[in-house]
């Protein structure tokens, strides 16, 4: 016989914890295991309330000289009966129920978007990454370095580097294990990767614009938001693979992080500014730019202005002679 609708119990936020197939009416609902709906709630009575249809055909919870009494929520106060229809909700005890019929409406159907991001998945995805950022370190290295180039000299601060990532992804493959039963390794790893990769953008764009616009203070956006911006975005992804969040939850604690690593960094960068300096503070970046993309002229032109500068400087020279005692 197909039942006639469910009675389901709720968690705190509302999601469904047990349902119970309701085959004819009326039930009854309470702690003994002569009930049609047994719950192990300590403040449910052993027979608490029963729901039968009324003389209209209208279903009807009706308390059984409960001690708690029947609520339609925890802030509502005790009735002796309640008419519900399809996803009302009642509370007994500590215990929140709902009834639904069998032509309950559902929610559409959600989009599977994890089967489209199977190359995170990958541990594939972690080596090629893995290796990317590691010849990008190496080639930071390797730029950066003004004295005699030696193959220790490039690869030692990166491989420090490089392990440090393997044990920040180390460090969230135990929380997973921890909390969810898998380590998902090469997916914290490819995340971690990724943040330094899109560190390593930010710093590269901010420092060219920067160049171009010297009055855009660029990289002190970049280094406050741009950097709490990438550090939420890590913290997201790792609390997908290392938690049993919702999206939404997930989304609020990145935000959470973001805005202390932005409020930490705009505390410090104020506390580190010395109110009087008597030494010149010049921020500008320096970039070699292709000869294309600067202004040209001719030589006649170098050699006419050139000309030029050295009457000025002949003729501030006979005039400081000039006044000379």
């Amino acid at each position: 016989m197909a039942p006639l609708g469910y009675v389901e119990r709720l968690d705190g936020k509302g999601g469904v914890v047990e349902r119970f197939p309701i085959e004819s009416f009326p039930i009854k609902i309470g702690r003994a295991y002569g009930n049609d709906v047994i719950l192990d709630d300590p403040y449910v009575c052993p027979a608490h309330v029963a729901i039968a249809p009324d003389e209209q055909g209208r279903l009807t919870v009706t308390d059984l000289e409960s001690v708690n009494g029947l609520r339609e929520s925890a802030w509502e106060k005790p009735v002796a009966s309640l008419e519900i229809r399809s996803g009302s909700q009642f509370r007994i005890g500590h215990t929140q129920l709902r009834y639904c019929g069998v032509d309950h409406a559902l929610a559409p159907t959600l989009v599977d978007r994890d089967s489209r991001r199977l190359w995170l998945n990958s541990p594939y995805t972690a080596v090629i990454v893995g290796v990317a950022v590691f010849l990008l370190l190496c080639l930071d290295a390797y730029l950066t370095i003004i004295e005699r180039v030696t193959f220790a000299a490039i690869v030692s601060e990166p491989l420090s580097t490089f392990a440090m990532l393997l044990l920040w992804s180390g460090l969230w493959a135990l929380a997973s294990r921890v909390i969810v039963s898998r380590f998902h390794f090469p997916q914290h790893a490819t995340i971690a990767c990724g943040a330094i990769i899109g560190f390593f953008l930010l710093s590269f764009f901010a420092e060219w614009f920067e160049f171009l616009f010297p009055s855009v203070p660029t990289l002190w956006i970049a280094g406050l938001f741009g950097s709490g911006l990438i550090i939420g975005a890590l913290v997201y992804g790792h609390l997908k693979f290392a938690s049993t969040m919702q999206r939404h939850s997930r989304l609020w604690a990145a935000l959470l992080v973001s805005a202390v690593v932005v409020g930490v960094s705009a505390i410090s960068d104020y506390a580190g500014r010395s109110k009087f300096s008597n030494a010149m503070e010049f921020t500008g970046i320096l970039k070699p730019l292709d000869a294309a993309w600067l202004p040209a002229i001719t030589i006649d032109e170098f050699v006419e202005r050139s000309q030029k500068i050295r009457q000025d400087l002949d003729a501030l020279a006979q005039k400081a002679k000039a006044t000379q005692p």
